[in-house]
């Protein structure tokens, strides 16, 4: 049984970074090549392979696994808007979650009956990690989804002004708000992928017939980031009152800009407060061993042979 364990750990951590990472990075990818496709080309084949899962079987268990557990329906959209926020937008994506909470946690408390009694003599000690590791390991897929969450956003907002300076030569170019977002969505693939995404899911959802304030609106409400919000509700109130759209999106480029400006001078004065812990502990020792420590060798050396002839 102590054989296998090592052998059952090494595939479940391999089947985890597998599944993480096929979300975290060929799912959007492949959403944001399907959606500008089919934006573009209208009438394009059905039979493309773009999106599909290089792991069926393992999707379908940890679905059937997450529908398992009982859920309200308001954990189940604020799971559904944390997973939109984070890039996440397979309608199967909710029942993967809790398949992938359930797993881990289940996995661990595996991992614990096994090893309890190797690393755990202590009966208080062996309870409680009977109840934290299955707690822990339920939990820690939420904190990946909430780092993933502001990676994103974070992204977002630094690709905001690009994309607004690329909006404004659009607009002044001829372009409508629609055409200038998809023609954003277009250019920005490959250096911003995160907010081309997003623009090419609002083009779709105008094209299906959507008015153009509520596509707007569900842009905001689905990245959950304050900037890209303040942005939706710009061209919103823009679009009602029939202002300049050009003028509008030049401001709200050159305020994103002094915004990113201002970040980035706080975060370099805040350079030298951070960098005061990493110096005291790991390089204020070894500057200490090799200026004091010659020093220090000579005194033991010499001290100790007179303490020895005083007594």
């Amino acid at each position: 049984m102590l054989l296998l364990l090592p052998a059952f750990l090494f595939v479940f951590l391999v089947a985890a970074i597998t599944v993480a990472g096929h979300l975290a990075l060929v799912r959007p990818q492949a959403g944001l090549r399907r959606l500008t496709e089919t934006a573009a080309e209208p009438g394009g084949s059905s039979n493309s392979q773009v999106g599909r899962s290089p792991l069926p079987w393992l999707s379908r268990c940890l679905e059937q696994v997450g529908s398992l557990l009982p859920v309200s329906p308001q954990d189940v959209e604020m799971t559904r808007t944390e997973l939109l926020a984070a890039g996440f937008r397979s309608r199967r994506a909710v029942p993967i979650f809790y398949g992938i909470k359930l797993t881990v946690a289940m996995g661990l408390l595996l991992a614990d009956v096994l090893l309890r009694d190797r690393f755990f003599v202590n009966p208080i000690l062996s309870l409680v990690s009977l109840i934290a590791f299955p707690v822990l390991g339920y939990m820690t897929a939420g904190l990946v989804v909430s780092q993933l969450m502001s990676k994103r956003a974070e992204a977002l907002r630094q690709a905001l002004p690009d994309a607004l300076d690329l909006m404004v030569v659009c607009s002044e170019g001829g372009s409508a708000l629609d055409q200038a977002m998809l023609k954003v969505s277009q250019e920005l693939q490959s250096v911003h992928p995160a907010l081309a995404e997003e623009f090419a899911i609002v083009n779709f959802e105008m094209l299906a017939g959507k008015a153009r304030e509520d596509a707007l609106r569900n842009l905001g409400r689905r990245t959950q980031e304050p900037e890209l919000r303040k942005f939706t509700s710009v061209l919103i109130q823009t679009d009602r009152f029939g202002t300049s759209m050009v003028e509008t999106l030049r401001a709200q480029a050159e305020y994103m800009r002094v915004r990113r400006r201002q970040a980035a001078h706080e975060k370099a004065a805040k350079v030298g407060v951070k960098i005061i812990f990493p110096i005291f502990f790991l390089c204020f020792p070894a500057m200490l061993i090799v200026v004091a420590g010659p020093g220090i060798l000579q005194l033991i050396k010499n001290l100790f042979p007179m303490m020895r002839q005083v007594h």
